[in-house]
């Protein structure tokens, strides 16, 4: 969850032209583009990779921007581009259009530039601060400028939006809503060769014996996570959960389950507190209205979105209501309190719950979003 979740609709702020000096016609065309692209979804992103490359996106939370970026590579930097730079008459002549009438005798797969170009355009407004206009060849930058940026900085602004178990990974975004969907949260932690076998796994009863599998793994890493949490307004949570992955090593997942359950709801009534937009009318606590303010990730997530929707994912997962028999399988706060038994009460749902809270507390060290503690 984000800090400005609970106002997500509201569109991003202009980006200021960056200082230089530019012709007045090309500062007329400029002020004539569109100030607020229109925002591609998850879904949507991988359609354009698709078309750019008549491949399937191997990833989706970065839009398949990487691949997308290695055809602006490949078709710049080839030896001929990199020959006709280097031409004397070229760089004598930069305005005459030369280089342009002479990389026009030779085929560049101009729709598959044109589609990428077009999808680094239109993944500006998830990007703050960074106008793509300017990486378009023959903009104020040159080719080589354009090229380094879309190599560096938009790959590496696209990789910040993701929690750091994805950032570099090849993973299958829309298979991990359905994992998560499921009751196994994957955001922040556990580490990338878990949610590699998790996809890999046929259904939710393998995924599930997948987490017990990985049960050593998986707590190794979210006691690194938890040492990357330093807010103050945390440290008795942290304490907690490391008191959690120390129950189940020692084979007491049952008492890591109900506290890490603990554990999550106290950070969610923190929220709540310090957010009244999050209470109901008699500004206290109650989840339905709580929910209503953490939107669950879909294919139609805006990129920027997509992490903290994740999350929201994960706990509305873990929030469903129990009601009586049947108990349900996967990760259920309400029925970790009122139905312990086997049927609930299991090593995959420990390390569920463990995960879960550990993930919200990395959150929100990323965001500094408010927190008012009960004391």
């Amino acid at each position: 969850m984000t800090d400005d979740q609970h106002d997500h609709d509201e569109e991003p702020e202009e980006t200021a032209e960056p200082d230089g000096e530019q012709e007045p016609e090309a500062q007329k065309n400029d002020e004539q583009e569109p100030a607020q692209p229109r925002r591609l979804t998850i879904g949507e992103l991988a359609e354009e990779f698709q078309q750019a490359t008549g491949r399937p996106a191997p990833g989706i939370a970065t839009p398949g921007i990487f691949a997308a970026t290695e055809a602006f590579r490949r078709a710049f930097d080839s030896p001929f581009q990199r020959m006709l730079r280097e031409l004397p008459a070229v760089q004598l002549f930069p305005n005459a259009g030369l280089a342009a009438r002479l990389q026009g005798l030779f085929p560049m797969q101009e729709n598959t530039i044109g589609a990428a170009v077009r999808a680094s355009m239109q993944s500006q407004s998830v990007l703050s601060n960074l106008d793509l206009r300017h990486l378009m060849p023959g903009g104020i930058l040159s080719r080589n400028e354009a090229l380094r940026l879309a190599g560096s900085t938009l790959w590496e602004r696209l990789q910040e939006l993701d929690p750091e178990n994805w950032r570099g990974e090849r993973l299958r975004r829309l298979d991990m809503l359905t994992v998560m969907e499921e009751g196994i949260p994957l955001v922040w932690t556990p580490p990338a060769d878990v949610i590699h076998d998790l996809l890999d796994a046929p259904d939710a009863p393998a995924r599930r014996k997948v987490l017990e599998q990985q049960a050593a793994a998986v707590l190794e890493h979210c006691r690194t996570v938890l040492t990357d949490v330093h807010r103050h307004d945390l440290t008795a949570e942290v304490g907690f959960l490391n008191d959690c992955l120390d129950s189940i090593n020692s084979g007491k997942h049952a008492a890591a389950q109900v506290l890490a359950s603990s554990v999550l709801d106290t950070v969610l009534r923190a929220m709540v507190r310090a957010d009244t937009s999050l209470q109901n009318s008699q500004g206290g606590f109650n989840f339905k209205v709580l929910a209503a303010q953490l939107p669950k990730a879909t294919p139609d997530t805006l990129v920027g979105q997509f992490r903290a929707y994740c999350i929201n994912t994960s706990i509305h997962k873990a929030y469903e209501p129990y009601f009586g028999p049947p108990v349900p399988e996967e990760y259920n706060r309400h029925a970790t309190a009122h139905a312990a038994g086997p049927t609930q009460i299991t090593l995959a749902n420990a390390l569920a719950a463990v995960m879960l809270a550990v993930g919200l507390l990395r959150e929100l060290e990323e965001t500094q979003r408010p927190l008012s503690p009960a004391g």
